[in-house]
């Protein structure tokens, strides 16, 4: 039996069913005392990382650790006590400490669900992926509180849930997990992010998994292929046989893709196509230059203020943004202004709860009753851009009209004008930019590249809606796909009016890591193409495999396709 969902993290692999069950077994001795659960569980995901961070795994190690900081949030915590207070005493006796211990855990994973439901709403996918964060460290110490411990795999296997939190496939023992299959998750949740880590292949968003894998209780195999979103219980010896066969090519494509790494992008004839990481810590910079990014095209800024009591002050932030500029030297880096709202995402904002928190007030937004908050951001970057051989590039998100551009604009000489008064050091200017993500900044294009420098369409969003289809959605996440003609021919009019205008254009979203839509978008007229670090490689390969007339051909037929399925049969892996 076949399922699809979508390619999280590369590879194939065969291998026995552990079903991960999110209810822990057993029962220990419980902790009835809910900061001492707390840091116990604080102290265990510190352990947890410093162990992936020894295996040379920093990227997994920096998510254990930011989980091991939520644990004693004291908002999180606070919350929780307060509603302990509530749980009953049955006929003014005490409770039994196993009804107790029970009765707490559930408060715990209440207001953790609470805390990760509003995260998820948030409108940036690798921000809401830490949903699964939050949700992982209240069942870690709804754990702590009952006493009870998850069964892990006792042999090599392939993860079979709902969703996998990141501590519990981090607790796993090396080499006993063989590959993940996931019903819920996205290709930025933190599950894919460890798989890619551990080198195996995820499969996630797989519709009716449970149903499938209960109703194949008695399959003890079961294949992944993380690079096309095929899960198969039970295969047989014909597919097996064509598993192997596909693995051996990809392992011989990708050594070839790893060869070329350190060139810059180009087509076999030698166009240039420029070839950047988005990051979204400081810490990715190091990943980001070791896979040979040209520079980073997409710096998100959210995880400096999310998961704290207040926002990151002004030398904080200048501090971070100078390391990343530091380690890029001459090398171009975006930065995006922050891009949360609706829904209250940061507590400390106070934002007015949204009934559609995606169409509300968000990104740039943010300048109408929350100015100072970008305004010091604003700062910071200009502070941290001071005497360096590169102009520092800050965009703005969610721009849709002509007087969101003014207004940042005015922003930016505010902050300025501020520094300038203190007499503090800064960036001499900054290039200008704006994401294109929403149907009206494209359908102005022509007008918005006479007020800015560049233009960096934010495929993910735009597809959203293009498309109107929430690509979190269960049901919709495989349907918006950003190679709908639809979408693509949104991209055509903003590159047109960017032209118009004398201006670039990036892509930053999924779209540009995409083994085929980097060369479509290639084909458009696309100079920059910004992508999650490991995905570099692959791109990079298949560029240099096509002339640009090629891609040229490529575009115009994609363009003229009737559905995103048509435009992926255009191209066939190169080899």
């Amino acid at each position: 039996m076949e399922l699809a969902g979508v390619g999280a993290a590369p590879g194939i692999a065969v291998g026995p069913v552990w079903r991960y069950a999110s209810s822990a077994a057993g029962r220990g001795r419980p902790s009835l005392d809910i900061r001492v659960a707390a840091e116990l569980a604080a102290a265990e995901l510190m352990a947890l990382a410093g162990r992936v961070r020894a295996s040379g795994r920093a990227d997994d190690a920096a998510i254990l650790e930011a989980q091991s900081l939520m644990a004693l949030d004291p908002l999180l915590l606070d919350a929780i006590e307060a509603r302990a207070k509530s749980i009953p005493s049955p006929g003014g006796r005490p409770m039994a400490t196993g009804d107790r211990a029970d009765a707490l855990a559930s408060i715990v994973e209440a207001v953790a669900g609470s805390t990760a439901d509003t995260l998820a709403a948030l409108p940036d996918e690798t921000l809401a992926a830490r949903a699964a964060d939050v949700r992982d460290v209240g069942a870690r110490i709804a754990r702590i509180v009952t006493g009870r411990v998850v069964a892990l795999p006792d042999q090599p296997a392939i993860a079979v849930a709902d969703d996998l939190p990141p501590s519990v496939a981090a607790e796993i023992p090396d080499g006993q997990l063989l590959g993940v299959a996931l019903e819920r998750g996205s290709a930025t949740s933190h599950a894919a992010i460890l798989a890619r880590g551990l080198g195996i292949p995820a499969v996630v968003g797989v519709r009716g998994l449970l149903a499938a894998s209960a109703s194949n209780i008695e399959a003890t195999t079961v294949a992944l292929d993380g690079d096309a979103g095929r899960v198969i219980f039970a295969p047989s010896s014909d597919e097996l046989a064509a598993l192997e066969s596909e693995r051996r090519d990809r392992e011989a494509a990708g050594a070839k893709a790893r060869s070329l790494r350190g060139q810059p992008g180009r087509t076999a004839d030698g166009h240039a196509i420029e070839l950047l990481a988005n990051i979204g810590r400081v810490e990715d910079a190091d990943r980001a230059l070791e896979a040979g990014a040209e520079g980073v095209g997409l710096f998100r800024t959210e995880f400096l203020f999310v998961g704290r009591s207040g926002a990151p002050t002004e030398d904080e932030q200048a501090t971070a943004y100078r390391k990343v500029f530091a380690a890029f030297g001459e090398r171009p880096v975006v930065v995006r202004l922050l891009d949360v709202g609706g829904d209250k995402p940061l507590p400390y904002l106070r934002l007015a709860a949204e009934s559609n928190p995606f169409l509300g007030i968000r990104g740039v937004r943010l300048a109408g009753e929350h100015r100072p908050i970008l305004l010091t951001q604003l700062r910071a970057i200009a502070r941290a851009g001071a005497g360096l051989a590169s102009v520092p590039r800050v965009m703005a998100p969610m721009v849709a009209t002509l007087e969101d551009v003014d207004r940042f604009r005015s922003m930016v000489d505010e902050a300025f004008a501020d520094l300038d008064r203190s007499g503090i050091e800064r960036a001499a200017h900054f290039e200008l930019g704006i994401m294109i993500e929403v149907p009206s900044a494209a359908m102005m294009a022509a007008e918005l590249a006479r007020r800015v420098d560049f233009f960096s369409i934010g495929s993910n969003d735009l597809t959203q809606y293009v498309l109107a289809m929430d690509r979190t959605h269960p049901e919709l996440a495989a349907a918006a796909d950003a190679l709908h003609p639809a979408v693509l021919r949104a991209i055509r009019m903003t590159i047109d009016g960017a032209r118009a205008g004398g201006i670039e254009v990036a892509v930053c979203g999924e779209l540009a890591g995409d083994r085929i839509g980097s060369l479509v978008l290639a084909g458009l007229g696309i100079a920059e193409l910004s992508m999650d670090a490991g995905r570099l490689d692959a791109v990079r390969f298949e560029l240099q495999q096509r002339s640009f007339a090629e891609l040229e051909q490529l575009a115009a037929a994609a363009l003229a396709a009737g559905s995103a399925q048509e435009v992926r049969a255009l191209v066939r892996p190169a080899r």
